[in-house]
C-alpha cells in the first residue's frame, strides 16, 4: 500500500488532469447586423455592400483572412468573447456542420439586417435569426437532454447588436423630416424589438447584452454626402431617441419576464467620448475611413481596389460604415467592465458572474 503522501500526490495529479480537460465557459449566442456578423452573409445572394469576405477586410485578422467580418480585424463580439475566456467569437451559423460546434455558442448575425422584417431585403432578418436559434436549441436538446440544454441556455450570454440599419433605411426613405412620424417610427421599432426579446426569452434565453446604437449620423458614408462635411444631426437624434425609449421599455419588460437579466451599453455615449477626446484613447482620426475612396474615404466601399491607411490603430472608422478593430476593442472593454455611466447597473461581467459552469471537452 502506498503511503499517505503518495495518495495526496495522486489526488493532486488527478485534479490537474480534470482541469486540463475542462474549463468554465459562458456560451455566447449572437444576433444582429454587420457590427456582429462574422460570415453568415458570405454565401447569400445579397448586394456587395452586405458582404465583406474579400480584401482589404481582415488585413489585421490572424492570417490576414477576410472572414466576413466588417473590420480590419476582430469585431466587438470577438473581444467580448475573449473577456469570457475564448480566443474568438462563436462560429457563424452558416459555417456549422456538426452539433459539437454549437456547444459554446453560435453567431446568427447578418449584415444589412435590422429589427423590422423588411429591413435589408435578402439578408437574414432578426425574426429568421431567432428561428435559426430555435433550430439550434432543438439540436442541443437532442444532444444534451432537455434539462441540461435548458441550463446551458439559461447561463449563456445573448448578445444583440441591431437597429442601425432600420434607421439608415428610414432616413434614406423619408429624410426623417417629420418629428411626429420619427417618434412613431422609433416607437414601432422598439415594440418590434421587444417582441424579439420575448421570443428569445420563451426559447430559453435569460441573460441579455444589448448594444445601444451609436452616432450613426457620423459614419463617413453620410458625412461624405453632407455638403457641410459634418454629422447628420437628425440621424444622431433618432439614435438617441431609440436608446432612451429602449432602455425605458426594457426595465418594464423585466417585470413581465421575471428571470430576465440584462446589460444595455450606452454605445452612443462611449463613441461620443472617443470622438470628443480621441487622444485619450490613442485615436488621431475620427472622420476619415481607413479603407475606401472619395471624400473622407466614405464614398467607396472597402474592396481590394480601394486604398487603405497604414495607421489603422489610430482611426475611428475602418470603412464607410464600420469602426476599426481598435474601436471595437474599446467599446467591448467598456461593455464588459464599464461603469453605469456607459451601461445599466449591470456590465457584462456582473451579468454573467455566477453563470460559469464546468464543461468537459
Amino acid at each position: 500500500m502506498a503511503p499517505p503522501s503518495s495518495f495526496f500526490a495522486i489526488g493532486i495529479v488527478s485534479i490537474l488532469l480534470v482541469l486540463t480537460k475542462a474549463r468554465a465557459t459562458v456560451p455566447i449566442f449572437v444576433f444582429g447586423d454587420s457590427l456582429a456578423d462574422n460570415g453568415n452573409n458570405n454565401d447569400l445572394n445579397v448586394p456587395l455592400i452586405d458582404k465583406s469576405n474579400f480584401p482589404y477586410n481582415g488585413i489585421d485578422f490572424p492570417g490576414r483572412i477576410a472572414t466576413g467580418r466588417f473590420s480590419n480585424g476582430l469585431n466587438s463580439v470577438d473581444f467580448i468573447a475573449q473577456h469570457l475566456g475564448f480566443s474568438i467569437g462563436p462560429p457563424s451559423y452558416a459555417s456549422i456542420t456538426k452539433p459539437n460546434q454549437m456547444l459554446h455558442g453560435v453567431n446568427f448575425a447578418s449584415a444589412g439586417s435590422g429589427i423590422q422584417d423588411y429591413t435589408g431585403p435578402g439578408t437574414i432578418n432578426m425574426a429568421t435569426q431567432i428561428k435559426n436559434f430555435q433550430n439550434v436549441t432543438q439540436v442541443l436538446q437532442q444532444k444534451l437532454g432537455q434539462n441540461q440544454a435548458e441550463r446551458k441556455l439559461a447561463t449563456s450570454l445573448f448578445v444583440i447588436v441591431t437597429a442601425n440599419n432600420d434607421m439608415f433605411e428610414y432616413f434614406y426613405a423619408t429624410g426623417a423630416a417629420n418629428s411626429t412620424i420619427n417618434e412613431q417610427f422609433i416607437n414601432n421599432l422598439v415594440n418590434r424589438f421587444f417582441q424579439h426579446l420575448t421570443s428569445l426569452y420563451n426559447s430559453g434565453a435569460r441573460k441579455f447584452y444589448i448594444a445601444g446604437t451609436a452616432q450613426v449620423g457620423c459614419v463617413p458614408f453620410l458625412t461624405s454626402r453632407n455638403p457641410a462635411g459634418t454629422c447628420i444631426d437628425i440621424m444622431n437624434q433618432l439614435s438617441m431617441q431609440y436608446n432612451t425609449l429602449a432602455t425605458l421599455r426594457i426595465r418594464q419588460l423585466t417585470s413581465q419576464l421575471p428571470e430576465m437579466t440584462y446589460s444595455y451599453s450606452d454605445i452612443y455615449r462611449i463613441s461620443s467620448d472617443i470622438r470628443e477626446n480621441p487622444t485619450k484613447y490613442g485615436i488621431t482620426d475620427i472622420k476619415n475611413a481607413c479603407c475606401g475612396g472619395g471624400k473622407f474615404n466614405g464614398e467607396i466601399q472597402c474592396t481590394k481596389n480601394a486604398t487603405y491607411c497604414t495607421n489603422r490603430n489610430n482611426h475611428f472608422f475602418w470603412d464607410w460604415f464600420h469602426p476599426t478593430q481598435a474601436i471595437s476593442r474599446i467599446t467591448a472593454h467598456s461593455a464588459f467592465y464599464g461603469s453605469p455611466i456607459y451601461s445599466t447597473s449591470n456590465n457584462i461581467k456582473k451579468l454573467v458572474m455566477g453563470s460559469q459552469y464546468i464543461e468537459s471537452y
